[in-house]
């Protein structure tokens, strides 16, 4: 039996946590005077433990509480392939298979994985093509 196409995509999604923009999409990253790979989402800065909740409704697709370059992570699939990425978590509220309404609470900001303090890296996908979510928050 086919899961149920969730319909997260088409609601006009929400910021999942409080705090002033750190990171934009698009921004040259520079390690040690190397120029770095684009980066790839929006970071919002804002204290250990400040509440994650979910932009758009849909299914929890993949959690993990302790992965090395991104600590605590958690994707979201809003449908019609379109899906969110949360890094850096402290903690993770969700589980895998499990739907999500908008504004339901995911997890905590942290500063897990390879990050230099505490913020929420939110990434978007549509299939493969990496988006903006401050575009997506714009429309």
């Amino acid at each position: 039996m086919k899961p149920q196409q969730t319909l997260g995509f088409a609601e006009h999604f929400i910021r999942p946590a409080p705090g002033r923009v750190s990171g934009h999409f698009g921004a040259q990253r520079i390690y040690n005077g190397t120029p770095g790979s684009a980066h790839s989402g929006m970071d919002i800065a804002a204290g250990a433990g400040t509440p994650v909740v979910a932009p758009a409704a849909g299914r929890v697709v993949f959690a993990e509480p302790d992965l090395y370059l991104t600590g605590g992570t958690v994707l979201i699939d809003h449908g019609h392939g379109i899906g969110s990425n949360f890094l850096h978590l402290s903690r993770i509220d969700v589980a895998v298979g499990e739907t999500i309404d908008q504004g339901q609470r995911l997890g905590a900001v942290g500063a897990s994985g390879r990050a230099t303090g505490a913020h929420l890296h939110w990434g978007m996908t549509w299939y493969d093509v990496r988006i903006d979510p401050e575009q997506v928050l714009a429309r």
